[in-house]
């Protein structure tokens, strides 16, 4: 799969996903129903990083 740049589209609110931060991290994610990201590593959250891609 390619990866979606997070400013052009979102996936569906509670669709998990791959993210990519912009720390370079990669973890898993989702968007909930305000269109917020939600990081599921705790670790990787804690850095408050913003996710600039995604993808399936």
């Amino acid at each position: 799969m390619i990866w979606i740049i997070a400013s052009q589209q979102l996936p569906k609110p509670f669709e998990r996903v791959w993210v990519k931060t912009s720390a370079g991290d990669e973890t898993t994610g989702y968007v909930n129903s305000s269109g917020v990201w939600v990081i599921n590593c705790p670790r990787i959250a804690a850095q408050k990083p913003a996710v600039t891609s995604w993808r399936k």
